[in-house]
């Protein structure tokens, strides 16, 4: 009886050592110049000039600080200007060929 309660006491503890509440998602950055682009879920936007490249992918948890660098992109994905808006760019990523739209207008996550 002793060792079957201090095996439920063990399995007990393990148990509740291992409830995580933290929440793995991160916000897509791209850093150009002084500005943080943060992804955005828009369409409507047309591709005008490319800006540059990426030129290194940093953690995803890590927010990037040096001139084109970002935390989702992968490196070599190409930045462009939009036609419709100076606060948004649009990155084609290099290895997936996806099309994504970034704002510099910072979008807080909230969680359920």
């Amino acid at each position: 009886m002793k060792k079957r309660s201090m095996f439920l006491f063990i399995l007990l503890l393990l148990g509740a050592c291992n409830t995580s509440t933290e929440s793995n998602s991160y916000q897509g950055i791209i850093r150009i110049h002084d500005t943080n682009y943060y992804f955005d879920d828009a369409e409507n936007y047309t591709q005008s000039v490319k800006i540059g490249e990426i030129k290194e992918q940093t953690p995803p948890d890590v927010v990037p600080v040096r001139h084109l660098r970002s935390n989702t992109e992968a490196k070599g994905s190409e930045i462009y200007s939009t036609v419709e808006s100076t606060n948004h760019i649009i990155v084609k990523n290099k290895v997936t060929d996806e099309i994504s739209v970034y704002t510099s207008q910072e979008k807080r996550l909230t969680s359920k």
